[in-house]
């Protein structure tokens, strides 16, 4: 007879399914952050080059870099790959390890929610202001937002990584070392 599963665990059940919909989703933000910055380059060459009287489109490349930069940022933190503590992993310890796992996740909780409540300030600025690009006109907001969403991001990943360390769980990141 299988026994129910705690409220725990089917809480922390629910997050790690989160988890991986957050990540597939930021793989695609990423991958369509990438596909952006080629096509407004590219597009601002040949501008150039062809002497085209259009507005140049490499303000789409540079409002890319914030989903890249900021929703890349999670995606790192849910692989291992942004903040690698090395030294953790040379250790013989299995207990020491897990406490190091637990301290980084700990501090990348910090960090996102610093940055989560900065990131919020200057998108709700951004957005109060009417700002605008030189170029294309793209509101500042719009790739101001993707700042904020992306440390909540982390910070969702760094609480995953918490509860896989502090239930001894192997780490998303040992997939993808």
């Amino acid at each position: 007879m299988e026994l129910p599963m705690s409220v725990s665990a089917r809480a922390s059940s629910w997050l790690f399914s989160v988890e991986r919909h957050a990540f597939r989703a930021e793989k695609w933000i990423c991958i369509l952050s990438l596909v952006a910055m080629l096509v407004g380059v590219s597009f601002s060459v040949a501008v150039r080059y062809f002497n085209l009287h259009l507005p140049d489109t490499g303000e789409i490349a540079i409002f890319a870099m914030a989903p890249l930069t900021f929703v890349g940022a999670a995606m790192c933190t849910y692989t291992g790959t942004h903040i690698a503590v090395d030294v953790i992993q040379q250790v013989k310890s299995p207990w020491v390890r897990r406490i190091g796992r637990v301290i980084t996740a700990l501090a990348m909780i910090v960090f996102g929610a610093v940055y989560f409540w900065t990131a919020l300030e200057f998108f709700q600025t951004a957005l109060s202001s009417g700002e605008r690009g030189l170029d294309l006109g793209t509101p500042i907001a719009v790739p101001a937002l993707f700042f904020p969403i992306g440390m909540a991001l982390v910070v969702l990943h760094a609480v995953a990584e918490l509860i896989r360390g502090a239930t001894n769980e192997p780490s998303v990141g040992e997939e993808y070392s």
